[in-house]
C-alpha cells in the first residue's frame, strides 16, 4: 500500500463515478431492452449525482484535512470492476443492478478501510461520512430498482 491523501481517495472515487456514468450512457445506446435502457439511464444519472456530491463534499471540507496523508491507503484499482461493467449482460436488468450495487460496495469498502486504518479522528470522520454517503446511495439504488421492477 502506498501513501495517499484523503483528497486522492475522493478524486479516485469521483473519477470512477464519472467513468461509470459515461459507461452506462454508452451501454444504454447499445441495449435492446427498453427496461434495460431505462435502468442504464437511471444509473448514468445516479453516477453523475455521486460524482457531483463528492465534488461538493471536497469543496466544503475543513481546511487542510484533504491534504492529510494516509499511511495505510487502500489500493485503488478499478480496472476489474470496470471490466465487469463492460462485460455484463446489458439487457438483463437484474444483472445491471447487481453490477451497479457491486461498484457502490467497492467504494464503500475503500472508505471503511480508510476509517479502520487511520489514527486521526478527523480523517476517520471524513471516511465514515463518505462511507455513509455511499451506503445511502446503495440503499437508494436498491429501493429504486425494486420500484423499477414493478413497472
Amino acid at each position: 500500500m502506498r501513501f495517499k491523501t484523503i483528497k486522492d481517495i475522493i478524486d479516485f472515487s469521483r473519477h470512477l463515478h464519472q467513468t461509470l456514468a459515461r459507461q452506462y450512457a454508452e451501454l444504454e445506446q447499445l441495449a435492446t431492452s427498453e427496461r434495460a435502457q431505462l435502468m442504464l439511464d437511471y444509473l448514468n444519472r445516479h453516477e453523475r449525482h455521486l460524482a457531483e456530491a463528492l465534488k461538493d463534499y471536497e469543496a466544503g471540507a475543513a481546511g487542510g484535512i484533504m491534504d492529510a496523508w494516509l499511511q495505510y491507503a487502500p489500493e485503488l484499482d478499478a480496472h476489474e470492476l470496470l471490466e465487469q461493467v463492460r462485460d455484463m449482460d446489458i439487457n438483463n436488468v437484474e444483472v445491471v443492478v447487481a453490477t451497479a450495487l457491486a461498484t457502490d460496495e467497492y467504494l464503500r469498502r475503500i472508505y471503511e478501510e480508510v476509517a479502520q486504518r487511520t489514527d486521526l479522528d478527523a480523517l476517520r470522520q471524513v471516511a465514515r461520512s463518505l462511507q455513509q454517503i455511499e451506503s445511502n446511495e446503495q440503499h437508494r439504488l436498491a429501493r429504486d430498482a425494486l420500484r423499477f421492477s414493478d413497472l
